[in-house]
């Protein structure tokens, strides 16, 4: 039977587990318990591709050199992403067997968030980037202690008949923060600048951190979890990879997953970089700036994509949410590896597509730098550049619908191939290619886009990380059914 709530409207524990299914849940309880979600996606929305390479710019310089920005920001950033694919499984595998008061997973979600409102402060703060390295991995650190515990929440305290509608609020209180999370940090750029913005952003994450941290706390309770036997913190991490070899079919998938997706990671984080370029006509490194540069107060040129990036990634996220739905009811039909490879398809053109801007800019430039004066030279190039920024977001949403549909037939085909007693464990352990392909983007991305091969480099790098994963695909077992419990009786008898 169901624990009474001490206040009506909290989300009460639920025990036993097989009576659940009869208890009322009402629509406030799926409100509540996806609001720390948001504010989760708020602060990832748009940190890594449009605040930290803002903050990251006047602290690399004098370290690294001015042609070497985007190799400190790719080292920052994989440090930081590797540090999130072991901590969130791991805190969520501790978090299992506290036995706290306040339950299992809020006291986690309370240390953590307060610690992100540290290095909050420490990266909007930094005056050198060591100190911004600092502030980022903190962040990392203790933004997935909190998520890898409120991960399981949901599952503690939804009875067994609502957690479709659960996850279905999740996520899209996921897809809602990462919109406005894309599109705010560029909006306060354009407004207040490029740095205050960025710092007027960290403000606002902190203030929907401590907003939705403190709803889920009062309205989210939970009953201690009594444990029957102790297990170290190192065990209960080490025994999340316990058995997976038996699943192989399952480790191919996360694998491909791990490349389909480090290919619109990658895009995501140097979208930035790539519409500014350098925007001065005679530097021709990586060819014309997407926006028109404007001299500062300095009498130097300045480029700020901010705005027409959130713009761009506003509309990614949305195409990937319109493609999640059709694709997942098609590959019920048609099967899941065959939506993929239309998937990998779609992202593969809209990768290769994003050349055609470039190169076109570049071509005008040749022309305008036979001008005479900035004005005149930057008018010539307007219409070109309005022009390419429509083709940019063309090929942009061609990556994004990809995302979304990959994303929607992939976790259904992982469902397909673990034991279902074990979901959980499984799906956990997928982070590691979610959280693994930011930080291998961002690392090799960085040393491709401040190399000879620039830009044109990194989309060429990008289509090849679509095309692997198609051939990775190819390997994997597509079983539903009688076939799946085949292989599960297969994987036991291995």
């Amino acid at each position: 039977m169901q624990t009474t709530p001490a206040n009506p409207h909290d989300i009460g524990p639920l025990e036993p587990e097989s009576t659940a299914a009869a208890t009322p849940f009402p629509a406030r309880n799926y409100v509540m318990i996806a609001l720390y979600w948001f504010s989760l996606s708020f602060l990832w929305g748009g940190f890594l591709s449009v605040v930290l390479p803002v903050l990251n710019e006047p602290l690399a310089t004098p370290i690294f050199g001015s042609n070497n920005i985007e190799t400190a920001r790719g080292i920052m950033t994989g440090i930081g992403l590797i540090i999130a694919m072991f901590v969130q499984p791991l805190a969520g595998a501790i978090s299992d067997r506290s036995t706290h008061p306040l339950g299992r997973r809020r006291p986690f979600m309370i240390v953590g968030t307060l610690g992100v409102f540290v290095a909050l402060a420490i990266v909007g703060l930094a005056g050198s980037w060591w100190i911004l390295l600092l502030g980022y991995v903190l962040l990392q650190l203790l933004d997935n202690v909190s998520q890898g515990a409120y991960q399981g929440l949901m599952p503690d305290v939804v009875p067994d008949d609502n957690r479709g509608k659960a996850s279905a609020a999740l996520a899209i209180s996921q897809l809602l923060g990462t919109l406005v999370g894309a599109v705010i940090p560029g909006i306060l750029q354009g407004v207040f600048g490029k740095i205050p913005g960025s710092q007027i952003d960290l403000v606002l994450v902190g203030i929907v951190f401590a907003i939705t941290l403190t709803l889920t706390v009062i309205f989210v309770k939970e009953k201690p979890y009594r444990a029957t036997e102790k297990v170290s913190a190192w065990a209960a991490g080490l025994s999340m990879f316990k058995g997976v070899s038996h699943y192989p079919d399952f480790i191919l998938l996360m694998l491909a997953r791990f490349l389909f997706l480090t290919a619109p990671a990658t895009a995501s984080l140097f979208f930035k970089p790539y519409l500014e370029g350098p925007g001065d006509l005679n530097n021709p490194k990586f060819g014309l700036s997407f926006i028109r540069p404007t001299v500062n107060t300095a009498g130097q040129l300045e480029v700020n994509a901010g705005a027409s990036l959130s713009i761009i990634l506003g509309i990614v996220i949305l195409t990937a949410t319109l493609a999640a739905y059709p694709f997942s009811v098609l590959s019920e039909k048609t099967g899941r590896k065959r939506m993929i490879f239309i998937a990998t398809g779609i992202g593969f053109v809209g990768a290769i597509g994003l050349l055609i801007p470039a190169i076109w800019i570049s071509s005008a430039a040749e022309t305008a730098r036979t001008l005479s004066g900035f004005e005149a030279q930057q008018s010539y190039l307007d219409p070109v550049r309005g022009t390419a920024l429509l083709l940019v977001i063309l090929f942009g949403a061609c990556i994004g619908s990809s995302w979304g549909a990959f994303m929607s037939v992939d976790w259904a085909f992982a469902t397909d191939l673990i034991p279902a007693d074990e979901a959980g464990r499984f799906m956990g352990l997928s982070n590691l290619a979610t959280a693994g392909c930011q930080a291998f983007g961002a690392f090799v991305g960085g040393f491709v886009a401040d190399s000879v091969l620039g830009y044109n480099g990194l989309f060429v790098l990008i289509g090849i990380y679509y095309i692997t994963s198609a051939v990775i695909l190819t390997r994997v077992r597509e079983t539903r059914g009688r076939a799946r419990q085949q292989v599960k009786t297969e994987a036991a008898l291995g």
